[in-house]
């Protein structure tokens, strides 16, 4: 049941980092997106490649 709750697809990570851009996520969706970062490699690279944007955007807003 919990694994249920807290295992999520690549497909729902990339939804969480880019909403995460917009708006805080739930403690729940926190949690999920940071169990399925440590599992994927692939997910934890789109994180960093977000970093970057969220980055570049604040500095163009200075």
């Amino acid at each position: 049941m919990i694994k249920r709750l807290t295992r999520i697809t690549c497909r729902q990570a990339h939804v969480l980092l880019s909403e995460r851009m917009d708006r805080p996520l739930s403690p729940l969706g926190r949690y999920r997106l940071y169990l399925h970062l440590k599992a994927c490699d692939l997910c934890s690279r789109v994180d960093r490649q977000f970093d970057l944007m969220r980055r570049a955007m604040r500095r163009l807003g200075e």
